[in-house]
């Protein structure tokens, strides 16, 4: 049984399947066991960091019976997705690290643990992604509605989500997972082995779609996430300044709006730019893992730290968020004296 195709996201979802040369594909300087048996272990420690971290978060939502609160609900979201993707990644590199023989053949289309699994991871990790742009929809929407309110926003009623819209992003976020699970088209996700090579002329065109999957969906939430928050930061000046001269409260949190934002976009930064290189050089057939080694280290430390480092910055960082999981009513706080208690 082996599940080096399990080990470190976007690269080692096909790249490092070829422990054995798989047909069709071009070849590349592959990893040695041992240095897949590094990342392995990497993968596994920085991936069970962030089972407990998001796992806290899961828990004490479920547990307290919090889930709808506004202040809970999308980083529950968040944290669930994150849980998952670490869940799959701790299974698969501790199959992989626990397999007598690692020098299987095991690529895209080969039947086994290892393809379900690496689709399962993957998905996991897309979900996060895009839960990750509906957390900042989220508050983009809240501040909106508060610029056209009337009433006083330090009263107002909250619900759960900003727009019943939302809703309909939350169902499609995770629908989406689903498809990818599920969807025949993408050869990594079929087990087939014949059906998936007569897809393509050349293995390297199905790796490169593998990669895409992983890739394209990584730095749409890069750009957008950014776009975001900037309105958000537009958004709220324009809510401040509606109700009179910016005074040194407001502009005090005008300033804590702009680094909850860095900090956002600085995690996720750190945890997904070294994927975003590995994967756009791993495009080349001139790439090789070999050469790379150095960078999927990086990545196996960093990627799979997402889960905790959200469960941090989304979720206990947060006061807002601590003090709903003590609070009695879900739509209306007396703690809440601030536009960004909901969102931010």
């Amino acid at each position: 049984m082996n599940c080096s195709n399990n080990i470190s996201m976007i690269d080692l979802i096909s790249n490092s399947t070829q422990t054995t040369q798989s047909p069709g594909t071009h070849h590349h300087e592959l990893l040695s066991e041992n240095q897949m048996q590094t990342i392995a272990v990497l993968s596994l420690l920085t991936s069970g960091l962030s089972f407990i971290g998001s796992g806290s978060v899961f828990l004490c939502a479920v547990y307290l019976k919090r889930v709808c609160y506004p202040e809970v609900f999308p980083t529950f979201h968040l944290a669930l997705a994150d849980m998952l993707s670490s869940l799959f990644l701790i299974i698969s590199s501790s199959i992989f690290l626990t397999s007598p023989v690692k020098s299987t053949m095991n690529y895209p289309g080969t039947p086994g643990p290892c393809a379900y699994l690496m689709a399962i991871v993957t998905s996991a990790y897309t979900l996060a992604f895009f839960l990750t742009i509906t957390y900042a929809l989220e508050a983009y929407f809240r501040f909106r509605k508060r610029l056209v309110d009337t009433m006083n926003m330090d009263l107002m009623t909250v619900q759960v989500v900003s727009n019943r819209w939302m809703y309909l992003v939350y169902i499609v976020a995770w629908k989406l997972e689903m498809t990818l699970l599920d969807d025949q088209c993408f050869p990594v996700f079929w087990f087939n082995e014949d059906h998936c090579w007569k897809q393509v002329d050349e293995g390297h065109l199905m790796h490169v779609i593998i990669r895409l999957i992983f890739l394209i969906p990584l730095l749409m939430v890069m750009v957008l996430n950014m776009i975001l928050y900037v309105l958000v930061a537009k958004v709220f000046k324009q809510v401040a300044m509606r109700r009179g001269l910016l005074s040194y409260h407001q502009r005090k949190e005008e300033q804590l709006l702009k680094k909850k934002a860095f900090l956002y976009q600085g995690v996720f930064y750190l945890c997904w730019l070294p994927s975003v290189i590995l994967g756009i050089v791993s495009l080349f057939t001139s790439y090789s893992m070999a050469e790379f080694f150095w960078l999927l280290v990086i990545q196996a430390i960093f990627g799979p730290l997402q889960g905790i480092l959200n469960s941090i910055v989304y979720g206990w960082k947060r006061d807002s968020f601590r003090r709903a999981l003590n609070e009695r009513t879900s739509l209306l706080s007396t703690n809440r004296t601030t536009a960004m208690s909901v969102t931010l």
